[in-house]
């Protein structure tokens, strides 16, 4: 079996008969005739029922019919990813970050500035250990991070032994993400005691090295922590329970609409905004173009 006669197949179910197949797929309806026969006798089927009408597939031909799909659309598929025409004509970049509204701000205006062109982008958000493994790992080009005072010695040791760079885009205090009905809303400035008797939310998991910890301040000072994995339950939790989470500050159009207040902190802590790479790496055109966004969308964000 050829995946040459699985095409075959697909086309004589496409146009309805050999003939039509023949004259779309620029061969002789001599050559595909025989070339099913051939694949009958391999088989040891019958693939069609031959009448005065055409030909039509038998219930063992409609199987086959199935498989050969699948191997001719999994041929297109290899293409598509690795023939080298294909390759050039598709912008390809996959991206890795922290739970940050402003990261997925750049994800939006980038896809806008593609528009019409044809493009394979990832956009992967999770802790910020996920975020230094993806791009170790080579699955993605940057990962955007926040890296605190409080924890940058632990992460810039495990950038040096991953080859890692970092490259900040912005720094700012530590802040206190809670809802605009949160007993505390009404201050202007927020202090760890003041945030001890209340629910702290983070995206750190127990199986997280506590070096990649997203808000330190509430991991030592709250009895009650609450973990999720995505920003929109983080939201929502903000918005609906006094619960609170540290973090950058920055604040979407979106997020501020959503009922949900960013407070300074009174902490010496400084956060840095950036992104790493494979230190070797060079970053392509449309990754740097990315990196343009982001830096706008963050200084658009900050508090």
């Amino acid at each position: 079996m050829t995946l040459q006669q699985c095409r075959y197949l697909v086309g004589i179910s496409t146009h309805g008969s050999i003939s039509k197949a023949a004259e779309a797929m620029f061969v002789t309806q001599p050559s595909i005739s025989k070339a099913i026969r051939e694949l009958e006798s391999e088989l040891q089927l019958t693939i069609f029922q031959r009448g005065s009408r055409g030909v039509a597939f038998t219930s063992e031909g409609l199987e086959l019919l199935s498989y050969a799909r699948m191997l001719v659309e999994q041929e297109q598929n290899i293409r598509a990813r690795f023939d080298p025409g294909a390759r050039a004509a598709v912008i390809r970049l996959s991206v890795s970050s922290q739970h940050f509204s402003f990261a997925a701000e750049a994800v939006s205006r980038m896809l806008g500035a593609w528009g019409e062109r044809s493009y394979d982008f990832t956009f992967l958000e999770g802790k910020a250990s996920d975020v230094v493994g993806q791009v170790s790992g080579g699955v993605s080009a940057l990962g955007i991070l926040a890296v605190s005072s409080l924890n940058h010695e632990f992460l810039e040791r495990s950038f040096a032994a991953q080859s890692l760079t970092f490259t900040p885009i912005a720094a700012l205090g530590e802040h206190v993400f809670l809802g605009q009905n949160h007993p505390l809303a009404s201050r202007s400035v927020l202090s760890v005691e003041q945030l001890a008797p209340y629910p702290s939310l983070t995206y750190r998991r127990d199986d997280a090295p506590l070096g990649f910890a997203e808000d330190f301040a509430g991991l030592r000072n709250s009895s009650r922590v609450v973990y999720v994995q995505d920003r929109g339950t983080m939201d929502d939790l903000l918005v609906r329970t006094d619960g609170y989470n540290i973090g950058t500050g920055c604040m979407s159009d979106e997020l501020a609409r959503s009922g949900i207040l960013s407070i300074p902190l009174a902490a010496p802590w400084e956060i840095r905004i950036g992104y790493i790479k494979k230190n070797a790496q060079v970053l392509c055109a449309e990754a740097l173009r990315f990196v343009e966004y982001l830096s706008e969308s963050v200084h658009r964000a900050m508090p």
